[in-house]
């Protein structure tokens, strides 16, 4: 969603930024030397200190020690152009002539996956010497949750007057020198000094300065990390699943991916490693006493996918009678991620390790990473029986192989390995083609009007057939049954401009004039969570009398368990029914906004033979999408992939927003920093209750499917389901420091249904959270301006009786309400705009003499006024 910002008061006077004098702790590093040579570039003074000698020389004599881009330029201009600006020494005395020391080392696990503060410790014991009174000692590298303020805590006991700023880095390896003048700098500071040492070195990058607590800055880059780590631990292990059932993964994700909006960061699978993701997501566990499931279960996943490599291997080599004991294996890339000469944490060794316990013959090639027992890609594809793509550099992607050779890669980057996927523009019908005559059954529904209406608009011939008679009668009075945006209009429409496309009926046997029969009904979950066959049984039974063997298709639309299809057309064959194809083209339209999104979203389309899915693409081609063929099982998968990923990441942030409020922290001010204008997160959602009809009975149709090893998918739905519990938790302890309770309370609930702006209520979690307050002894009001209830009251009767106020769904219009003193709010969704954050607009450098820098000052921020930077508030809307 958009985010308003409106301008805090600001109280203060300009002033001239200085230029600092800075020690890079670690500067010949990935994290330090890049910030150290950008920082010399603006204008400040930095000493680039570090223990290795032959990698400072190195720098001396103009060369980067790893792969950094624009690095090299700028540290050739450095070099040649303000030297000055740059000391490069092993003198860590230096550090004593410094304002700000930046420290590059963050806080590493140990083997048991918790946190070792030895090394951080050991860091600062050795600058303690050369520490004095007025300096800023800044943490740039992640840290446990707590570490800054324990920090400043000893140095005050040591009786040093030095702040701690804890500022993270959040770029990627090998572009740092032009993330850090593109991605947003978030601030911390245990001292008006330290904060404001913090914006003069950051402030002339000309990026937005975020500023957080100390706690909160050190909690956030663990949040976002531990969620990329998620994210990527969900594709890695839908490729787990999809090469168990003999499914290419790639080619499913091509097909979710084209086209569609609400498969944004839906990453590829891969070797998901490296010096940041699983130590930050261990982090984050320790955080909270290992109670991140979802961390966990990812970690599983990502650390295992060279076992899932090896056992993709196995089975392949098998079918021809072979083993991997002998076999000739070649690993074409060991960096840790594409086009990188970083091999920290690389799994590609792990696999490598893994190939020679089974008894293989294992060489490796690296185009950026040079070592003795590394040969070159060529040699390496001529030898190799076997190849294993570890890491997908650029250079690979045109490499040429044997078509006697195997090749595994997970990552799908290889053009050998290049999923193939027809997908065809759909075309509106032309005038010498006549239109299909279709039955929806259950097309008086969610699914099925919509759907009705715009395939009669674009000139079939539509019967819907729904057993709810007065809902017919609703539909044909002209009234539409629910929210649906331009619904009323479409169906007035239809209903008099062409009426004879549309016919409203309860009667099964109109099936029988139709060409294409779409059953709106899926799959649903039995009370122990696995797939209720029953249901979409007793649906093609109560068709079959009225099917004709002669060509018709039946077109399955809701979500189904991966094989239904197959099964159903099984069914109709044993039953004389064999004329009769079966077709999958799932429904991946957002709810209340059909009519639009099935004119603009593309569709897939599936059929169990040629005429099937012929039938498809003549069904949906008008609608002027895109088509995609998949196989049936790669169509049911796919939608099942699509749900349980959205129902994982809504978890994710969900498992965060239990995290911060047990530690009293603001779940969504944290979010809004992450967020502010850095690409990395973009699909980073809210918490909220994540509810509704279709994500949890997906997430465990694909857990069924995998015989329940989905890990992530039951962790998310753990989370997810006691989200109503989190909040009341949440407003427990809140009643507790006012020596309160829930018993006896008036409890407000705002909005009921399972999403915002919509009038269905299906699976609502904001009903449960009733329950719950109920069984506490409260008093429960609720209320939802789309839904009318002998048990709901308006709005203003509930804001006027209750002071606790729950918001169980955030519509639209209850932005606008007004909530006074007596009125505790909780706000899992953070949609009402009660969080605001502040965010400053950087400004140039400007040299000056040593001054002591004017702040500009609002109720949550001290902000050097360099160039009169305004301060912001951003209020989430």
């Amino acid at each position: 969603r958009k985010r308003r910002r409106t301008d805090a008061l600001a109280v203060g006077s300009c002033g001239s930024a200085e230029l600092l004098d800075v020690a890079v702790i670690d500067g010949a590093g990935r994290v330090g030397l890049p910030l150290g040579l950008v920082l010399a570039e603006l204008g400040h003074r930095v000493r680039l200190l570090d223990r290795d000698s032959a990698a400072l020389e190195t720098i001396r004599k103009g060369s980067l020690p790893f792969l950094e881009e624009k690095g090299l330029d700028l540290l050739t201009r450095c070099l040649a152009e303000f030297p000055d600006r740059l000391q490069i020494s092993s003198d860590y005395s230096l550090v004593r002539e410094c304002t700000v020391i930046i420290v590059t080392v963050g806080t590493p696990v140990d083997e048991h996956l918790n946190p070792d503060f030895t090394v951080g410790e050991a860091g600062v014991r050795a600058l303690r010497p050369f520490l004095r009174d007025g300096q800023t000692l800044m943490l740039r590298s992640p840290v446990f949750p707590g570490t800054a303020e324990r920090l400043a805590a000893k140095l005050k006991e040591e009786g040093l007057d030095v702040g701690v700023a804890f500022c993270p880095e959040r770029l990627a390896e090998g572009r740092r020198v032009t993330e850090l003048r593109e991605v947003p700098q978030l601030l911390a500071g245990s001292s008006a000094s330290a904060l404001a040492h913090s914006r003069l070195l950051f402030g002339p990058l000309a990026v937005d300065l975020v500023e957080l607590g100390l706690l909160e800055a050190e909690v956030a880059v663990l949040f976002l990390n531990a969620w990329r780590y998620v994210v990527l631990g969900t594709a890695n292990q839908f490729y787990h699943i999809a090469t168990s059932k003999g499914l290419d993964f790639g080619r499913v994700r091509k097909a979710i991916m084209h086209r569609y909006r609400r498969a944004l960061g839906f990453p590829g699978a891969g070797l998901t490693a490296g010096p940041r993701l699983f130590k930050d997501n261990m982090q984050l566990a320790a955080y909270c006493r290992h109670t991140f499931s979802l961390g966990h279960a990812a970690m599983l996943v990502n650390e295992t996918m060279p076992d899932c490599l090896l056992d993709q291997a196995k089975r392949e080599l098998a079918l021809s009678g072979r083993t991997l004991a002998g076999a000739k294996c070649g690993i074409l890339g060991m960096a840790f991620k594409p086009d990188s000469d970083d091999g920290c944490e690389s799994l590609a060794f792990k696999l490598r390790r893994l190939l020679s316990w089974e008894g293989a013959e294992v060489r490796c090639t690296d185009a950026h990473l040079h070592r003795e027992d590394f040969v070159d890609a060529g040699s390496l594809i001529e030898w190799s029986d076997v190849v294993f793509v570890g890491c997908p550099h650029e250079g690979y992607k045109d490499l040429a192989f044997r078509d006697t050779q195997l090749v595994f890669d997970c990552w799908g980057a290889l053009d050998h390995t290049q999923p193939t996927v027809n997908i065809e523009p759909g075309q509106p019908l032309r005038g010498d083609e006549a239109p299909l005559k279709v039955a929806i059954i259950g097309g008086a529904g969610h699914v099925g009007l919509p759907l009705s209406l715009v395939l009669a608009d674009c000139g079939h011939h539509v019967f819907s057939v729904d057993v709810d008679r007065a809902k017919l009668d609703s539909i044909r009075a002209g009234k539409f049954p629910f929210l649906e945006a331009g619904g009323p209009e479409l169906l007035t429409r239809c209903l008099k401009e062409f009426p004879e496309r549309l016919t409203l009926t309860d009667q099964y046997s109109s099936v029988r004039e139709c060409d294409i029969i779409i059953v709106t009904i899926g799959t649903p979950v039995d009370e122990h969570l696995n797939p209720c066959f029953s249901v979409i049984e007793a649906c093609v039974k109560s068709l079959r009398p009225h099917l004709r063997n002669d060509g018709q298709t039946l077109v399955l639309r809701s979500t189904l368990f991966p094989g239904t299809s197959a099964r159903v057309r099984a069914a109709l064959e044993k039953g004389g029914l064999g004329g009769v194809g079966v077709s999958f083209c799932p429904e991946r339209i957002a709810q209340g906004e059909a009519l639009r999104e099935l004119r603009e979203l593309p569709q897939i389309v599936s059929g169990s033979s040629s005429a099937a899915l012929a039938h498809a693409k003549a069904l949906f081609g008008p609608l002027g999408v895109d088509l995609i063929e998949l196989e049936l099982q790669e169509a049911e998968a796919a939608k099942l992939f699509l749900n349980a990923w959205r129902y994982v990441v809504f978890g994710t942030a969900n498992q965060f927003y239990h995290i911060a409020t047990s530690k009293g922290l603001d779940f969504e001010r944290i979010r809004s920093a992450i967020v502010d204008n850095y690409p990395r997160a973009a699909g980073f959602p809210r918490s909220g209750f994540t509810a509704g009809p279709c994500l949890f009975k997906d997430t465990m149709q694909l857990a069924a499917y995998c015989r329940h090893t989905f890990s992530l998918g039951h962790a998310a739905m753990l989370v997810n389901e006691t989200m109503p519990d989190s909040v009341l938790e949440l407003a427990r302890r809140h009643l507790a420091q006012e020596r309160r309770q829930l018993a006896g309370s008036r409890c407000g609930i705002l909005g009921m249904a399972f999403k915002p702006d919509n009038d269905d209520l299906r699976e609502s979690l904001a009903f449960k959270l009733r329950r719950l307050l109920l069984w506490e002894g409260a008093e429960v009001l609720c209320t939802d301006v789309y839904m009318r209830r002998d048990d709901f009251v308006d709005a203003a009767r509930l804001l006027g009786r209750c002071d606790l106020i729950f918001v169980g769904c955030p519509h639209r219009e209850y932005r606008q309400l007004t909530f006074d003193g007596r009125h505790q709010v909780f706000d899992c969704w953070g949609a009402l705009g009660h969080h605001s954050l502040p965010i400053a607009a950087a400004a140039p450098l400007v040299a000056a003499a040593a001054t002591t820098a004017a702040t500009t000052t609002t109720a949550a921020v001290e902000v050097p006024a360099a160039a009169a930077p305004v301060a912001k508030r951003v209020a989430v809307a």
